[in-house]
Order: structure tokens, then sequence, then C-alpha cells
């Protein structure tokens, strides 16, 4: 078994945004657990543990799954917390831009993965980049200002995920390039 998620990739000016608005918050918010800059990505779905003779057939579904979404267009969008402000499990920062296709894709990636026996999200996509989690919530100081920085998304990537004590290591298992019909 292997653990693994799929997500879109996001460029390096955007994770070193993303990396000094975790630094600054880092300063004020010691009950986080911040993601490393390096591994800062856009969960599409996460499958958990599949045994690994599904990754050639998962992939190939991906690559049909992506050939019908093109190009998105994303902006960040400022900081916000999950569930709520009053119990925060999770900080992220939001996204704006070509969001509703970037959900639509997210629910087909969802249905892809059920064919594969893997169980189907609980809850619909809410567009977001992960920055830290809290294992206990407390109050969270968001304080600082992103900034708009606009992306393309060019990919949908299926990672493997390997948890060390020194951090998760993420591994890419297949790239599928956004409406690339393939020939």
């Amino acid at each position: 078994m292997i653990r693994t998620f799929i997500a879109l990739p996001i460029p390096d000016d955007i994770k070193k945004a993303l990396g000094d608005a975790i630094c600054s918050l880092r300063s004020t918010n010691s009950s986080v657990r911040w993601v490393r800059p390096d591994n800062i990505h856009l969960t599409l779905k996460f499958l958990g543990g599949i045994n690994e003779d599904l990754v050639d057939p998962i992939s190939m579904e991906l690559d049909k799954v992506a050939a019908h979404y093109g190009e998105l267009n994303l902006t960040l969008s400022g900081l916000g917390v999950f569930p709520g402000i009053h119990r925060p499990r999770v900080v992220w920062a939001g996204l704006e831009g070509d969001t509703g296709p970037l959900v639509k894709m997210a629910s087909s990636v969802d249905a892809m993965c059920v064919k594969f026996g893997i169980n189907p999200d609980k809850r619909p996509c809410s567009p977001h980049i992960t920055l830290g989690r809290l294992k206990t919530p407390s109050m969270v100081d968001l304080g600082i200002h992103l900034g708009s920085k606009n992306y393309r998304a060019k990919e949908v990537v299926f990672y493997r995920s390997e948890l060390l004590p020194q951090g998760a290591r993420y591994t890419i298992l297949h790239t599928s390039n956004l409406g690339h019909k393939g020939g």
C-alpha cells in the first residue's frame, strides 16, 4: 500500500509568496504545524492508501479527466481557517479566478477514483491551499496581506506521500496536462 493524493502543483513564485506568509504567521501562531513551502500544493483528492498496481490505471483515467479541462487562471485571495475562526483546525490561502471549473474538475477526479474503490469525498471542493494545521483548536492571527498573486494551473499531478520524521515527502507518480487530448 502507498499513500497518495491528486493535486495541482503550485509555481515556485507562488510557493515563495506563501512561504513568506507562513514565516510571518509563524511568529504569532506557534501552535500551528506549518506546511513546508516546497510541499505546498492544491489538493483535488486525497486517495489515502492504495495498492501500487492501481497507479497505472488511475494515471490513465486521470489523463482522460484532465483532457476535459483547460488551463486554469487562479489568484490568491487572502487567508482563512476551517472549520471556523472559533475552532480553527486548518489555515489556508483562498483562491479566485477559474474556481468553477476547478470545483468541477475536483468532482470529476472524485468520481473517477470511486471507480477504483476509493471512498467519495463527503464535502464538495472548497478551493484553497492548505498552509498549516492545528492539533488543538486555538486562536489564530491571520493579520497579514497576501497581495494579488496570479498563476496558471497547467497540469494535474498524482503524488505519493511518505510520512517521515522530518515531514512529508512527495514523489510524482504521474502528470496529466490540462486540456491535452492525447493522440
